[in-house]
């Protein structure tokens, strides 16, 4: 079967979700981004997703495993509107915390149970909560080409890759709906931007949209 890609892109992921996070009760899945939490906090260039998150929430709760990255996030005087907890996303509904926003953003790739994650989140979405999710493009213009010189670059912690149209199965295959989508770009400090070849390649990119980095969805559960 032959599939034709959205069109839709966005040079900036976080910008596109801080729209939906405005004056929102925010429930952020593995907030802390470990273990990269404390190179990033002290890493001024590079904008931080969850804090920008806290300056346009009502409320943010961060749920994540890792403690060490937990206890450094809550030491953090510049966070006014969210809270960091440890607390097992298999067990959500346990969590006492109604979200308008889910964000899940790289995740999904780290998971081996993927159905399962999605299963356990579907049931605290309410009729109208808003599922983001955020995940490596399996079609990034960059691999292919270190592809071609017999190179691959990965996480160690990465477990699959997605392009738009499988992650979209297994989402419909799961009851939850895609209300838009993205191709887009994860986020460089604007003072970086004019020695960083990578931004400088976005025009190129708008060409090939769907060859960019990033993967974003903006869902719902069906009814």
């Amino acid at each position: 079967m032959k599939i034709e890609y959205p069109k839709n892109f966005s040079e900036s992921r976080n910008k596109t979700i801080l729209d939906y996070c405005i004056n929102k009760k925010v429930l952020h899945i593995g907030a802390c981004d470990a273990p990269f939490t404390e190179e990033k906090l002290k890493w001024k260039h590079w904008p931080l997703l969850y804090k920008e998150i806290d300056k346009v929430c009502k409320e943010q709760l961060w749920i994540d495993l890792d403690k060490k990255s937990i206890n450094l996030l809550n030491k953090q005087k510049m966070f006014t509107n969210s809270k960091t907890i440890f607390f097992d996303m298999n067990k959500l509904e346990e969590l006492n915390y109604k979200a308008d926003v889910i964000i899940f953003w790289e995740v999904i790739e780290h998971l081996m149970n993927i159905e399962i994650a999605i299963s356990n989140i579907k049931k605290v979405m309410k009729k109208d909560t808003i599922l983001i999710i955020s995940t490596p493009n399996a079609f990034y213009f960059w691999s292919f080409i270190n592809s071609i010189l017999w190179i691959e670059y990965l996480h160690d912690d990465h477990k699959i890759l997605f392009s738009f149209w499988y992650l979209k199965n297994m989402l419909k295959y799961n009851w939850i709906k895609i209300e838009k989508w993205f191709f887009t770009t994860l986020d460089i400090d604007k003072k970086l931007k004019k020695f960083n070849f990578l931004w400088k390649m976005m025009k190129f990119l708008k060409i090939f949209r769907y060859n960019s980095d990033t993967i974003l969805l903006i869902c719902k559960k069906w009814n």
